[in-house]
């Protein structure tokens, strides 16, 4: 009988043993299928109202339409002693984690950070200078394969006043990301032959030179076209700009511009001062613009600046502009001539046109400004204002098998000195010209990533305020140990 007792002791011992096994084993696979799928399925919610630990749907576009992973690498270093290099790494450190998340595609890593000091880390730094051939230090570098982007520390915030007012990171981080993953650069051609402004003239009244440095370093290819001597517009042309021509352009060199405009449904921006005859009418007239022969005045206390220039606060919702208006940006133009809308364009459905720059109320377009001085309105020869000084138009080229056919854009300036080395950095003449050349490549998407705002919280809390929220949040861990002090004794007794 105690044979069998013992026996079964035995029998139960290792059942109970086997139990408490299997059980440790089912728990650490139950905790392993959690972590695999937490770490595969999740999602992330930003409860701040101002959606400051969210990245905007347009960055969160161009994330999961990767195919290969992007490397962003941080080379500026974090010095916790030097304020400015310590607010740097925290903004970027809490902006990084957001693309990093996104970037996580069916368990694999499509956005890779990684922040080097360069100092301490001498021969990952040195690997980098090496692989990445890099030009400058304090940078943070966004590589795919061999195609390489540098944004440097300015870039990362506005500045107004000698003071960082916004932080930019998220816009200039996503557009260089477009930069290496696109598949094709985009190539500019600047027209020249008839006085045109030049990409590498650094005068500061008619030079690009600081324009150009800008396109550049945003990986455009920029060329210059001379249409007296080539055949046609080059195949490869996604954009033509016309800077200012001193002189009009001869008929055939018109027609080889309609024909890429029409026949290739081609991308334009066209920039005309006042008082030039650019030879151009049956350009315009195929888009819709009329480039009247005259020169605005504006005597609206709010649109004059003190040396003469106009300073444009008034314009129309169009995603050239939207920044603009968002944060209440203005521009800063010489004299112009007006670009209106011609109504004869009404009649052609497939033509779209779009004046998006304004003059204020008290402005006019004078038709004798060559020969009348002072100025004057004259009500039967003059346009009242607001006059337009700049218009956009796009054709639909309709469908073909079922296929949308994207159609051509045209952009038409009645200024050109807003982007010229002394203008390009004044307001918001620089986001103005760059936007309005992302819509002629529609590229449109990188025009809406807006700079966010530093934001700053200070609670301000009396001495009685302090200890009624010590008591507060000293309630719930109390009520818990009270609890379980209670289970403790009543277990026992």
């Amino acid at each position: 009988m105690q044979i069998n007792r013992f026996n079964e002791y035995r029998v139960a011992r290792r059942f109970r043993v086997a139990n408490r096994i299997v059980q440790i084993i089912l728990g650490l696979c139950l905790i392993a299928s959690l972590n695999y799928l937490a770490a595969k399925y999740f999602s992330r919610i930003d409860l701040t109202h101002s959606g400051s630990y969210s990245l905007a749907p347009e960055s969160k576009a161009h994330i999961r339409a990767l195919e290969e992973p992007v490397n962003i690498i941080v080379t500026i270093p974090n010095d916790p002693e030097v304020d400015e290099l310590k607010q740097i790494h925290q903004h970027l450190r809490k902006l990084l984690r957001e693309y990093e998340a996104e970037g996580m595609k069916e368990g694999k890593a499509y956005i890779n950070i990684e922040f080097v000091d360069i100092y301490r880390q001498r021969k990952r730094a040195q690997d980098l200078s090496n692989k990445y051939k890099l030009t400058q230090e304090n940078i943070i570098l966004i590589a795919m394969g061999e195609r390489t982007r540098e944004i440097r520390q300015a870039e990362l915030y506005e500045v107004a006043d000698n003071q960082i007012t916004g932080f930019r990171g998220e816009k200039v981080i996503t557009s260089a990301i477009i930069d290496v993953s696109a598949k094709d650069e985009d190539k500019i051609y600047f027209l020249v032959g008839h006085g045109e402004m030049r990409l590498e003239d650094v005068d500061p009244l008619r030079g690009l030179s600081q324009l150009e440095a800008f396109l550049r370093e945003r990986n455009y290819i920029l060329a210059t076209l001379d249409l007296a001597v080539a055949e046609n517009v080059p195949l490869d042309a996604d954009l033509i700009v016309v800077p200012s021509p001193q002189a009009g352009l001869l008929s055939e060199e018109v027609e080889k511009l309609r024909r890429y405009m029409s026949e290739r449904n081609g991308r334009m921006m066209v920039l005309i001062d006042p008082g030039r005859r650019h030879g151009m009418e049956e350009l315009f007239y195929d888009w819709g613009v009329l480039a009247d022969d005259m020169l605005v005045e504006d005597i609206g206390p709010d649109f004059r600046a003190q040396g003469g220039d106009l300073i444009i606060r008034r314009f129309a919702a169009h995603p050239i502009t939207k920044l603009l208006v968002d944060y209440q940006v203005t521009a800063l133009f010489g004299r112009p001539r007006p670009m209106r809308t011609d109504p004869g364009s009404l009649k052609d459905p497939r033509l779209k046109v779009t004046q998006i720059i304004g003059t204020s109320d008290q402005s006019w377009a004078e038709s004798d400004y060559r020969t009348e001085d002072p100025m004057k309105f004259d009500e039967k020869r003059d346009l009242k204002g607001p006059i337009p000084i700049a218009t956009v138009s796009t054709r639909t080229a309709g469908t073909e098998l079922g296929i949308n056919i994207p159609g051509g854009r045209f952009v038409a300036f009645g200024n050109s000195d807003f982007i010229t080395n002394n203008r390009l950095r004044a307001f918001g003449n620089r986001t103005l010209f760059f936007n309005s050349m992302n819509w002629a490549l529609a590229k449109n998407s990188m025009l809406n990533i807006a700079t966010r705002p530093l934001e700053s919280y200070q609670v301000v809390m009396s001495k009685r305020d302090l200890n009624r929220t010590l008591i507060y949040y000293a309630i719930l861990p109390s009520a818990t140990a009270l609890l379980g002090l209670l289970i403790y004794l009543i277990r026992r007794h």
